[in-house]
C-alpha cells in the first residue's frame, strides 16, 4: 500500500524549518571547534616537520664536513689514562697560566663530572682576581681546539679597583670515551 506525503500546514513547515536550523547549529557548536582544534594541530605538526626537515636537510648538506670532523676528532682528542693525573696536570697549567697573565687564585676546587655518550670531563672550578688584561689573555690562552678545553659557565665582576676583576670560572677538559659509550 502506497504511502500518502503528509501534508504540513504553513506553521508545521516553520516549526520543521526552526528544528531543523536548530539541530544544523548545534551540530556545528559541537563539531566545529574539534575540527579546528584538530586543523591547527596537524598545521603545527606540519610546522614542526618542516623545521625538523630543514634540519636535517642542512646536516646533510655539510656531511663531508661533519665526517671530516669526526674524523679529526677520532684522530687528535686525547684519550683519558687516569683522571686523577689529568686533574693534577690541567691544574698545574691553569696555576701556571694564571699566574703568567698575573692573576691571583682564590680557591680551587676538583669537580666530579659525569662522563657523557661522547666525551669524559675532568674540571676544576677557580676563582681568582687579577687585572683585566691578564684575565682576557687567560681566557684567549684557554680558547684551543687542540687542547679540548672547555668553559661551560664562568662569572665575571668588577673588583673595587676598577681595572681589577674576580672571577669565578668552570674548565673542563674533555677525553676520548672508548667506544663512544658512558663509563
Amino acid at each position: 500500500m502506497p504511502t500518502m506525503p503528509i501534508k504540513l500546514n504553513a506553521r508545521e513547515r516553520t516549526l520543521a524549518l526552526a528544528l531543523v536550523l536548530i539541530g544544523f547549529i548545534l551540530l556545528n557548536l559541537l563539531f566545529v571547534p574539534k575540527l579546528t582544534a584538530s586543523n591547527r594541530a596537524a598545521r603545527q605538526k606540519g610546522v614542526e616537520l618542516k623545521a625538523q626537515l630543514d634540519a636535517a636537510q642542512a646536516w646533510v648538506a655539510k656531511k663531508d664536513y661533519w665526517a671530516e670532523r669526526k674524523k679529526w676528532l677520532e684522530e687528535t682528542e686525547p684519550i683519558l689514562k687516569a683522571a686523577r693525573e689529568e686533574s693534577a696536570t690541567q691544574l698545574e697549567l691553569l696555576q701556571a697560566a694564571a699566574k703568567k697573565n698575573g692573576l691571583t687564585i682564590k680557591d680551587i676546587e676538583l669537580l666530579q663530572l659525569p662522563n657523557t655518550e661522547f666525551y669524559q670531563p675532568v674540571g676544576a672550578r677557580l676563582t681568582f682576581s687579577g687585572p683585566w688584561p691578564g684575565f682576557v689573555t687567560f681566557v684567549a690562552g684557554l680558547q684551543n681546539p687542540a687542547l679540548f678545553d672547555v668553559i661551560p659557565r664562568f662569572s665575571v665582576q668588577s673588583d673595587q679597583e676598577p681595572p681589577d676583576i674576580q672571577c669565578e670560572m668552570e674548565i673542563q677538559r674533555w677525553f676520548h670515551t672508548p667506544e663512544g659509550t658512558p663509563q
